[in-house]
């Protein structure tokens, strides 16, 4: 099992380091050149956009009603709808 890398930082000297261990384990890291406190760095999330990017053009318009009347979703269909377009 591949154990995940956390980013410390040193309090006093600002040293910055990563050590291996797992989530659930709290360790108490000193500084490797000072042995100061540390705290652990935080990153912000990625963010991924997909399509456009923005929930109204890309999923705003799923299922809304056409001109006609009719729903442009056509995944929605019933099955009656479905059935008589069979036969």
């Amino acid at each position: 099992m591949k154990l995940p890398t956390y980013e410390y930082a040193c309090t006093g000297c600002g040293h910055q380091f990563e050590v291996v261990h797992s989530a659930t384990e709290t360790p108490t890291i000193s500084c490797e050149s000072c042995g100061g406190t540390t705290r652990k760095v935080f990153f912000p999330a990625r963010v991924i956009f997909k399509g456009s990017g923005w929930h109204i053009t890309d999923y705003g318009r799923y299922g809304e009603k056409s001109s006609n009347g009719k729903s442009s979703d056509t995944h929605t269909e019933s099955k009656s709808e479905e059935k008589a377009a069979a036969s």
